[in-house]
């Protein structure tokens, strides 16, 4: 104890917390929702709790995700059955370095994302943008090949950049490029103040940004190697904020801290590499749902924060009546694999990303009942840079790993439509189901709100029948917030992003 007082010590002097400003500290980027050190908004596919911070967007989700309300756009109309969108943009905001934010830099961004060099991980949501005009500063008019009515989800994820700056490196070079971590510029309530590795990053209040100057004068995110050193520094008060698993939140006691909590929106799931001739037969499929007691996991292992899901959509309006539920009936799953032809000699390795304790009680209860009905499996835990880089490839047989969605299904499109499997984009378990990719077609073409709730509701029932993933549960998920915090707005979401939190209005006491 006495170390680490010294250690907070330090680091509040470093930073400067003793004289009179104002100052939010946090682990920000800790949990699933994070993306530690990781400053690139297009490639990054988690971390906008921090990176909204900086850049802002289009448009955003507000914090029920119920409604899309103007960012940098203060407006816009849709016509032409839904293949033009204009966009009129908020007047007089100013980049952090002083200058005019204009049209040309959303155009810019789109196009940016559109360029395989950048790496982008929005290309997939904006490739049938045709053209960009910008008659003036204030308008950006997007022209589309095809209607896509999840354009404006798609926007609440996609920050815009500075085309000055930026405009000046090669997209490739981007990837990887410095600026990210000394000199980014954005529109965002705070600005860039300075990075010191694997320790903190330090931003400062936005004085001229558009929604009004922050209530306090700096954000601080912490990084912390371990979930265990974040919530004991949120319980000694050294921080303000941290993710919290079901575990953590049980540990507290008294007022000090408040547990945040809601869905997750996301999806947990057993994932196949779908290319693997191990699980060609959708019966072996069929067979693991069937093998493991989803409802005790859910019950004992996540003490009831837990819902069965028999697809990977998280918004019930879309999730049809009638769909398998796969009941847990171990003697169906022998018969299954038995018909399959399934050698229970074979030992298939599970990928997973997720370090966390709950996790991996959770994966372990799984491998003893799936040996249960003679399918062995043994867990393999790595970093979110090792397993991107695995299943980009075919080096895999099966993960255990969680798909963000949200309000619209769409955003399940470039990871389970066949023209984004790697290393054209992100269906990792390499999807390739025509019909579902006509399913996803016409939910992006289809203006009328029952015609896309039928194609979403039809996707649901074909992924249920023939399980390219064997979809487990959608889970709650926890965060932990000082006392001394006012206003302060945070709730679970994929990547932690897309909705306004009104991070200008942060107050401490």
């Amino acid at each position: 104890m006495f170390r680490r007082t010294l250690v907070s010590l330090a680091l509040a002097l470093t930073l400067g917390t003793a004289g009179a400003d104002k100052v939010i500290t946090g682990a920000f980027d800790q949990g699933p929702g994070g993306a530690a050190q990781q400053f690139n908004p297009l490639t990054n596919t988690a971390g906008f709790t921090w990176l909204n911070k900086i850049y802002s967007t289009l448009v955003l989700y507000d914090v029920g995700f119920k409604k899309v309300s103007g960012d940098l756009a203060s407006s816009w109309v849709i016509a032409d059955g839904g293949k033009k969108y204009t966009f009129i943009l908020r007047d007089g905001v100013k980049w952090h370095d002083g200058s005019a934010f204009t049209s040309k830099d959303v155009k810019f961004s789109i196009e940016l994302a559109n360029n395989p060099d950048s790496g982008s991980a929005f290309a997939a949501k904006f490739g049938n943008i045709t053209t960009i005009q910008t008659p003036n500063a204030r308008t950006v008019v997007l022209t589309l090949s095809k209607p896509n009515a999840a354009l404006l989800d798609a926007l609440t994820n996609f920050m815009i950049l500075p085309a000055a700056p930026l405009s000046k490196i090669p997209a490739r070079d981007l990837r990887t490029s410095a600026w990210w971590r000394t000199s980014p510029v954005g529109t965002g309530p705070f600005r860039w103040g300075r990075l010191v590795p694997d320790q903190y990053n330090e931003l400062t209040a936005n004085s001229t940004y558009f929604r009004g100057r922050p209530k306090v004068d700096r954000l601080v995110n912490r990084y912390f190697k371990e979930q265990a050193a974040a919530v004991l520094a949120l319980k000694s008060g050294d921080i303000d904020f941290t993710y919290l698993t079901l575990d953590d939140t049980r540990s507290f006691t008294g007022s000090a801290v408040t547990i945040l909590s809601g869905p997750s929106q996301v999806a947990n799931y057993l994932g196949f590499n779908n290319a693997d001739p191990l699980f060609k037969d959708v019966r072996v499929r069929q067979a693991l749902l069937h093998a493991i007691d989803r409802a005790t996991i859910v019950k004992q292992l996540y003490g009831g924060g837990a819902e069965l899901a028999n697809c990977p959509v998280t918004n019930a309006r879309y999730v049809p009546k009638g769909v398998n539920t796969y009941a847990y009936d171990p003697t169906k799953a022998r018969q299954l694999l038995q018909a399959a032809g399934w050698n229970g000699n074979q030992n298939v390795e599970v990928m997973t990303y997720y370090s966390d304790q709950l996790s991996k009680d959770v994966l372990v209860t799984i491998q003893q009942m799936l040996a249960q009905v003679g399918f062995r499996i043994t867990p393999r835990f790595v970093d979110v840079p090792t397993y991107n880089q695995t299943t980009a490839g075919s080096g895999f047989s099966m993960v255990y790993a969680g798909i963000g969605n949200g309000p619209d299904p769409d955003t399940l499109y470039p990871s389970l439509h066949s023209d984004f499997i790697p290393p054209n984009g992100v269906n990792r378990m390499k999807v390739s189901v025509p019909a579902l990719n006509r399913l996803f077609e016409q939910g992006q073409e289809s203006a009328a709100p029952a015609a896309r709730t039928k194609a979403y509701q039809t996707m649901c029932t074909l992924v249920n029948q023939q399980l390219p993933w064997d979809v487990l549960w959608t889970a709650k998920r926890f965060g932990g917030a000082s006392s001394r915090l006012v206003n302060f707005v945070w709730t679970p979401a994929p990547g932690g992003g897309r909705y306004n939190d009104q991070a200008q209005l942060w107050d401490i006491k």
